[in-house]
């Protein structure tokens, strides 16, 4: 039983102030700007046991350009499409990455690395960090740079990525991709 578009923005404005929707095929797409820590998987195991329909939510982290993130949605959308859809009710960035890797998927570096995809100094700094074992000072050492600019700048690529290469997943996923 498929759900229309004011069922879905009823039960998503409970939760999130939506900015914008959009409707593409039979996917329904919210857009909202302000941070939240609702869980989402919850929201949508809920929701499928209320309303008897199957749902896939996909959340992204933030982005700063409406045509970038357009394109990172259009990527999603066909990465999502070879994930089986009983393995995840609610999909994000590590679920699409993990994916976009086992399928080799050239421009994954892009749309994930987002500003940083080809920004040298900020790769080399993710990469000596790991490299180094997740050690801040002998990866400092190494880059020549003070242990507070390299928790910095590995602070502001998680903030631009979502992706936080002081945590093992994140780091494992990131050095894949550098």
């Amino acid at each position: 039983m498929p759900m229309d578009d004011q069922t879905v923005l009823q039960l998503f404005s409970e939760f999130i102030t939506i900015d914008r929707m959009d409707h593409e095929g039979n996917a329904v797409i919210l857009f909202f700007s302000h941070a939240t820590d609702v869980p989402f998987n919850d929201v949508v195991l809920n929701m499928m046991s209320d309303t008897y329909a199957d749902l896939r939510l996909y959340r992204s982290h933030t982005f700063d350009d409406e045509t970038f993130m357009m394109a990172h949605l259009a990527f999603v959308r066909n990465v999502i499409k070879t994930i089986p859809f009983y393995l995840h009710a609610g999909l994000d960035d590590r679920h699409v990455l993990k994916e976009a890797i086992r399928l080799k998927i050239p421009e994954t570096g892009r749309f994930m690395l987002r500003k940083y995809a080809k920004d040298q100094m900020m790769k080399e700094t993710v990469r000596t960090y790991l490299e180094s074992d997740m050690n801040t000072t002998l990866a400092a050492k190494k880059l020549w740079v003070h242990r507070n600019t390299l928790i910095q700048r590995l602070e502001k690529f998680r903030d631009v990525t979502g992706f936080d290469v002081r945590k093992f997943v994140d780091a494992h996923l990131i050095y894949m991709i550098i």
